[in-house]
């Protein structure tokens, strides 16, 4: 394992959550699964009760480069928090620059939808004007590795379905962590999974892989803005984060 560590989010949901001694139990087999995500030897960060563009799934793993978060921590630019903002951001390229009708046909949106925001996204740094309403994005917005919802469940593998549905906006795939359940609902659960491309575990044991889903791409900036300040005070100051172990 190149780089894994589990950092508590710098950005926590309000209020206390209450957590069933027995889904913490699964947090064992969650914590397992994150290691067994592709590509999790090149680097891995779990962050528990991420709060998403929608949902807090029991853990995020990001899998990938580590470096490319700190790169996106370096940027002195303000996390793009917002869905519209994000929006004109996705639709921004690196090296080749467009100019607003463009961005805002990437959108669907029209042009005067989007000129506030152009002109605060510059302000703030989250876009570079290169010329007379030409703009490009800066290479650390680029949203970097995969983002991987996991989510434990003692049972109730239906409602656990619904809410894990949920983070396939986002994140680039997800994982449900089951307990022991009948072989009726594992058959059940694994048609579902399948079909969403997600990933299965049950009793500790891998039945479904995750594969790469289609996230919707301005929720996948959004995501990705969202992680990087969760993550930019653990990944700084090594006393706020600790190994992850399978």
């Amino acid at each position: 394992m190149a780089f894994a560590l589990e950092i508590a989010t710098s950005n926590p949901r309000a209020g206390r959550r209450f957590e069933p001694i027995q889904e913490r139990e699964l947090h064992r087999d969650a914590l397992a699964a994150a290691h067994g995500l592709p590509g999790a030897s090149r680097g891995l960060v779990v962050v528990p009760e991420f709060v998403g563009p929608i949902g807090i799934p029991d853990f995020t793993a990001y899998v990938g480069d580590i470096e490319r978060l700190r790169h996106r921590h370096r940027l002195d630019v303000p996390p793009v928090l917002n869905e519209l903002d994000a929006g004109v951001v996705t639709s921004a390229h690196v090296r080749r620059a467009l100019g607003a009708e463009d961005l805002a046909s990437a959108q669907g949106w029209p042009t005067a939808a989007i000129s506030d925001r152009l002109r605060g996204l510059v302000r703030r740094g989250a876009l570079v004007e290169v010329g007379a309403d030409r703009y490009v994005r800066p290479d650390a917005m680029e949203p970097g590795g995969r983002l991987y919802a996991i989510e434990a469940k003692v049972e109730d593998w239906r409602s656990a379905l619904r809410q894990v549905r949920t983070y396939r906006v986002w994140a680039d795939s997800y994982v449900l962590v089951m307990g022991q359940i009948t072989e009726r609902a594992q058959a059940a659960l694994v048609t579902e999974v399948k079909r969403d491309r997600g990933g299965l575990i049950v009793a500790g044991r891998w039945v479904v892989r995750p594969r790469l889903g289609n996230t919707v791409a301005r929720r996948r900036v959004q995501a990705w803005e969202l992680f990087a300040a969760a993550t930019e005070a653990g990944l700084q100051d090594p006393t706020l984060a600790v190994p992850v172990h399978a």
